[in-house]
């Protein structure tokens, strides 16, 4: 029977933050002090105990649904033992009249909980890690393939940018489209991307913009965004159509531009005509490049008799690509063995269909290892025969995921609650991480600089790609990673994008992204439907201005008491309740493009408050004075507020 791509539980990295949790207070004899030394050394004892036979049970929990059940209650219990844990941190640290008897019973209760897992590990006869035949280390890693060679496109490359050049097709005030049609993973971001960068394609047009369109076909949004990377500035999201239409004619009414429009979804032509109308006020000879998966966007959209159809890559194409990434460090092989794993590589790369983005992950998976056995062992992995319930996941990309540490898995995964076509920024992604505890480290400084690391290690492997159509460091993650990111993700992590959507799992989700222009609504199912304040993120990625009422921001801070990150960016909030100060664990909050007039004296009570981010706060004159009292804030991002040395900023 072949094998399913089941859900795969991230436990070990949340069992082992439950555990630095506990060696944090046990260093710092604060358990000591408090009187739970016997509560806090027993809960470090029987987690490491679990600990030990987690990676035998998170591989055989695929064929055990007995197991990943053992396994779900043990991932809870660690996310309340953490919270507990970290609440007791944070009250003793601030040496507040903590409740002796209150939190002796609290631990207690988790340890009971805990004890009841151990006692059931024992049917399942897990064998512990130190038993085990264990994988040589992973190689270090460099990042010399970020700005990676591309092969076999340079055929396709030229033959649409003769298509871009041609005047064959071009009309006064209509706009030329040209689709690149084909199937997701075989590179068409790649493609657009060279033929954007080519310099006969620059000579050519006078203005050239490129917009990643997500799967909701946003006219305003596509507008403003072809405008700000123009403009090298950002515009409004809130902008109306009319406005942006106006600034779009001013800046490109008779200029020959071109436009790429990466990855779109839409074949719906009502919702094409008014852009292309628009479009249609450039300069005689404008383009437009579409990439897409879906044939009716080219009906709806091309102005060619046929698209550009992208096709699998050849088989030598597949293996140079495969051979520059795996071998680039293997300088220390013998020809022997280089043979032996070229021979396994070559029918790797057919396992991978020709699939440019499988044969790119597999090969970052295998970079610069040597072990024949290990080779062999993911050639023949059962995975390949795959009849999961998602057709979109690949097995390469689930293989390459089974390979990851377990730190490596619980990052990438939390990146399934951004939108596809999201645009990443390294360093406030890292932050993320950090406030979240996924990074484990022991200062700010080094958290941060782990958490780049772990950055850097995705992008090798290619969860993550580097956006090569401007000088900004910035990358994206392409569709079937964000498939599988969202497969190995649930149920702790929830997207809702519409107002209208259920709540797939409300006893388990931690992490949470509304993607909904109207957020009133499922924020109240969340507060209504969650238990224990178990929410721990709550991101409102899209830019569009969400109404947001002061009493739902009330009964979110009297409900979301565990919540690390919370961004309330561009809502109508104008002023937050004094009650902010009951998020103790809160280590990121997102006011940015906001109307705020204030920030509460209570917000300096936030102890572990990391980061601070006020952009674009144009209503804000002044800061609290106790500001200070945040010692452990990091980050404090802010347009230029004067005298901010007078209001205790100072260092």
């Amino acid at each position: 029977m072949a094998a399913e791509l089941a859900l795969s539980l991230l436990v070990t990295p949340i069992v082992e933050m439950t555990i630095e949790k506990v060696c944090s207070l046990i260093n710092e004899e604060f358990h000591t002090t408090f009187g739970v030394k016997k509560e806090v050394e027993k809960l470090d004892y029987t987690l490491t105990r679990i600990k030990a036979v987690l990676k035998d049970a998170e591989d055989k929990q695929l064929t055990d649904d007995s197991l990943k059940e053992w396994l779900r209650k043990l991932e809870d219990a660690a996310y309340d033992a953490q919270d507990i844990l970290d609440e007791f941190s944070t009250e003793v640290h601030m040496w507040r009249n903590t409740h002796r008897n209150q939190w002796m019973e609290l631990i207690k209760k988790i340890l009971t909980t805990l004890d009841g897992i151990d006692q059931e590990r024992n049917q399942f006869q897990l064998v512990p890690a130190e038993t085990q035949n264990r994988a040589p280390p992973p190689p270090r890693i460099s990042l010399a393939m970020n700005r990676k060679d591309v092969f076999g496109r340079e055929g396709d490359k030229n033959k649409i940018v003769e298509l871009l050049l041609s005047g064959e097709l071009d009309k006064e005030g209509e706009i030329s489209v040209i689709p690149i049609i084909g199937m997701g993973g075989l590179g068409k971001t790649t493609l657009a991307q060279l033929v954007y960068n080519d310099e006969r394609v620059k000579i050519c047009f006078e203005l050239m913009m490129w917009v990643w369109v997500t799967v909701d076909f946003d006219i305003s949004k596509i507008l403003k965004d072809a405008i700000a990377y123009h403009a090298e500035m950002k515009y409004d999201i809130n902008l109306s159509l009319n406005l942006l239409e106006s600034r779009f004619r001013q800046t490109f009414t008779g200029k020959k531009f071109l436009l790429v429009l990466d990855n779109v979804w839409n074949d719906d032509y009502m919702k094409w005509a008014p852009l292309k109308n628009i479009l249609n006020q450039g300069g005689m000879g404008s383009k437009v490049l579409v990439t897409s998966r879906i044939d009716k966007v080219s009906d709806v959209m091309g102005t060619l008799q046929a698209p550009y159809r992208l096709g699998n890559l050849a088989e030598h194409e597949c293996w140079s690509l495969f051979k520059k990434i795996a071998f680039e460090q293997a300088g220390n092989l013998s020809s022997e063995r280089r043979s032996g794993l070229e021979s396994i590589g070559r029918d790797i790369v057919r396992k991978c269909q020709f699939l440019p983005l499988a044969v790119e992950v597999m090969a970052g998976l295998l970079r610069g290892n040597g072990d024949v056995g290990e080779w062999q062992r993911i050639l023949r992995n059962d995975i390949w025969d795959a009849e999961g319930e998602n057709p979109h996941i690949l097995p390469a990309l689930k293989l390459s995921f089974d390979h990851l540490s377990p730190h490596l898995k619980q990052c990438y995964a939390f990146c399934s609650i951004f939108p596809k076509a999201y645009i990443f920024d390294k360093k406030e992604l890292v932050k993320l991480w950090v406030a979240e505890g996924f990074v484990l480290s022991n200062s700010n400084q080094q958290q941060l600089e782990t958490g780049s690391q772990y950055f850097d290690k995705l992008l090798v492997r290619s969860f993550f790609q580097p956006l090569n159509v401007d000088q900004k460091e910035r990358y994206s993650m392409h569709d079937l990673i964000h498939d599988l990111a969202r497969h190995v993700s649930h149920p702790y992590c929830c997207q809702l994008q519409d107002a209208n959507d259920d709540i797939s799992d409300p006893f388990h989700f931690r992490h949470a992204s509304l993607l909904c222009k109207e957020v009133e609504k499922p924020l109240n199912n969340i507060l209504h439907n969650t238990s224990k304040g178990q929410l721990r993120t709550l991101l409102l990625p899209n830019e569009y201005l969400k109404d947001l009422k002061l009493q739902t921001l009330h009964n979110m801070f009297n409900t979301m008491t565990y919540i690390r990150v919370l961004d309330l960016s561009s809502t109508t909030i104008l002023e937050l309740p004094q009650s902010i100060q009951k998020l103790k664990l809160l280590r990121h909050l997102d006011l940015s493009k906001t109307e705020i007039r204030r920030l509460p004296d209570s917000l300096c009570n936030l102890y572990n408050l990391q980061t601070l981010k006020l952009l674009g706060c144009l209503w804000l004159f002044e800061l609290p004075e106790d500001l200070s009292k945040l010692i452990n804030l990091q980050h404090l991002e802010l347009d230029d507020i004067s005298d901010q040395e007078a209001m205790g900023l100072k260092n």
